[in-house]
């Protein structure tokens, strides 16, 4: 575990790309100019053996992207888990920074109730309990907002219906 994580701000930003490198940007100083401070720039790197690293190599980030996690937009920090959503593939990822293994699942596999989930899972964030986290969908007939248990199971908090005014719209701005 990389103890600086915790004791300056860290940032992170992804690109709706298809080889979008996740990049981490650990602040030298905290406060207001922050962003603005020197700080340490890296790039996720998924391994085929369930482990990840930190490079500094943007080519390395990029070449992990496109083969794990193409388009990746939005994702959220969780007890000290990295959670994030690629729209592609349509597979929530969430990385153990403890023990720096990443684990992956197909979204809206296992379904409980009403609603379906046919897009692509978009942004993400864990609601008020924590005990949710809740995404929204682009890229389909009916866009909703989902949440998914901590057991994997997703279900529908609402859904446009299909064919109506809300065809191929985004629900976007999960807060």
């Amino acid at each position: 575990m990389d103890d600086r994580i915790y004791d300056a701000p860290v940032f992170y930003t992804t690109e709706d790309e298809e080889d979008g490198a996740l990049r981490r940007f650990i602040a030298s100083q905290h406060g207001w100019d922050a962003l603005h401070s020197e700080g340490e720039h890296s790039y996720l790197n998924l391994l085929d053996d369930g482990s990840f690293e930190w490079t500094t190599n943007l080519s390395r980030g990029r070449d992990s992207a496109e083969r794990y996690y193409p388009n990746t937009e939005e994702l959220s920090v969780h007890e000290g888990n990295v959670y994030f959503m690629s729209k592609e593939r349509q597979r929530l990822t969430v990385l153990n920074q403890d023990s720096m293994a990443w684990t992956s699942e197909e979204s809206g596999k296992k379904f409980y109730g009403e609603g379906s989930f046919g897009g692509q899972p978009d942004q993400n964030i864990f609601g008020p309990t924590r005990k949710y986290i809740y995404f929204t969908e682009e890229g389909s007939s009916t866009p909703g907002v989902y949440a998914r248990f901590g057991n994997g199971t997703y279900f529908t908090l609402f859904q446009a219906i299909s064919g109506g005014i809300h065809d191929d719209d985004e629900t976007i701005g999960i807060a």
